[in-house]
């Protein structure tokens, strides 16, 4: 249990230390890019290009200052539980009975994804839409704890991001969406946390353990083969992440060039090329500030590291499930089959386009849409 000092949320407000922007300058100032792209290994010159862009702004035109007024409009906080300090947004909403709902985005992601539908999710036009939001920051990430030598599992980080929503905020029941590692979290909330976790909502659906795989359809054998090809081309980064986290940790957190090229990156390529320009640089370089400015790169990366658990055989996601797979470039999507293979309860399953990894940025409509669907039918009645 927590300490009482432990129990209480804080006003959070961001305010980077002038040192460490006028270090970040320095560093900006006497960058050395690469003399001429090597395009060899499969990169996309567009991709490539546009990176360079971004840098050339992060250095010319980019403006921390008005990003951090921008980011202190909205409601921070932070609490500790069970030793961990987890920081998060809390928008509440409008009209008589808003809906809690727990969003977590992924690597290399921040809390930057989801301040653009906000507004949308806690006061649209009828007040029976809206949402009491809270934007949870992973352990490991930003400004929430580091957490080195603790234990940082999605099972784990479940439980804690449960007790934010039920012990710190008070909130008897709640719906919750993840993206990337946030969805990962949030099949672990639908597993183990069924007393109030009403509904979720996924982009990064579960592989359920396999006790014969002979039992598996040719639909189902033809997307492992796809998802192990993909791996195989598209996963360098998770491999290295997984291996050689702590070397790869050097360059990131000592060069903020090298830092912003393996962010932007996957910005740049899990994006739909259909929505991509809807990625602003502001934003975008705005997530690079804060895993910089935090130094969390090495903690973010680390549970690539940790070994992935699936569901014991005979264990399903029981809570009433959503799947969103969204429209990223050759990234293989399952067949309903394989889904209800992990969840007793498969409510939705919808294949986004356009719209990519990074949904809430390139498409923030549809995400909103999406999300409203999904949790509609597990609004309290209204009264009167």
């Amino acid at each position: 249990m927590d300490s009482a000092s432990e129990q209480f949320v804080e006003p959070f407000e961001i305010k980077i230390a002038a040192d460490v922007l006028d270090d970040l300058a320095a560093r900006l100032a006497a960058s050395r890019p690469p003399v001429s792209p090597v395009l060899d290994g499969g990169e996309s010159p567009e991709v490539i290009a546009r990176i360079d862009r971004l840098l050339r702004y992060w250095r010319t035109g980019y403006d921390w200052r008005a990003q951090e007024r921008r980011l202190n409009a909205y409601p921070h906080f932070r609490t500790t539980i069970d030793g961990v300090g987890i920081h998060f947004i809390h928008a509440t909403g409008t009209g008589p009975n808003p809906l809690p709902l727990l969003l977590i985005n992924g690597w290399p992601s921040s809390f930057v994804e989801y301040l653009g539908v906000l507004p949308a999710l806690t006061a649209p036009a009828t007040g029976l839409d809206s949402f009491d939001v809270v934007v949870a920051t992973l352990p490991g990430f930003g400004f929430s704890d580091r957490c080195e030598g603790m234990d940082v599992s999605q099972p784990r980080v479940a439980q804690l991001l449960h007790r934010l929503m039920t012990e710190r905020l008070g909130y008897g029941g709640y719906v919750a969406h993840g993206d990337d590692v946030g969805g990962g979290v949030v099949n672990h909330l639908g597993l183990s946390h069924t007393d109030a976790v009403l509904a979720i909502q996924t982009a990064n659906w579960l592989n359920p353990a396999i006790e014969d795989p002979s039992d598996l359809t040719e639909d189902e054998q033809a997307y492992l083969a796809a998802d192990n090809e993909w791996d195989s081309t598209e996963g360098a980064y998770a491999h290295i992440q997984r291996t050689r986290p702590q070397t790869l940790a050097y360059g990131l957190n000592d060069s903020p060039l090298g830092l912003a090229a393996w962010i932007l990156e996957k910005f740049l390529t899990w994006s739909d090329p259909l929505t991509r320009d809807e990625l602003s640089a502001d934003d975008l370089l705005s997530t690079v500030m804060i895993y910089w400015c935090t130094q969390t790169i090495a903690s973010s990366m680390r549970r690539y590291a940790i070994p992935y658990s699936p569901p014991a055989a005979g264990q399903h996601v029981l809570a009433p499930t959503s799947v969103l797979a969204p429209h990223e470039p050759k990234l293989p999507v399952p067949p309903l089959s394989w889904l209800r293979r992990g969840y007793a309860d498969l409510r939705r399953y919808v294949r986004i386009e356009p719209g990519g990894h990074f949904l809430a940025l390139e498409s923030p409509t549809r995400f909103v849409d999406e999300i409203r669907t999904a949790f509609q039918p597990f609004r309290l009645p209204t009264s009167g």
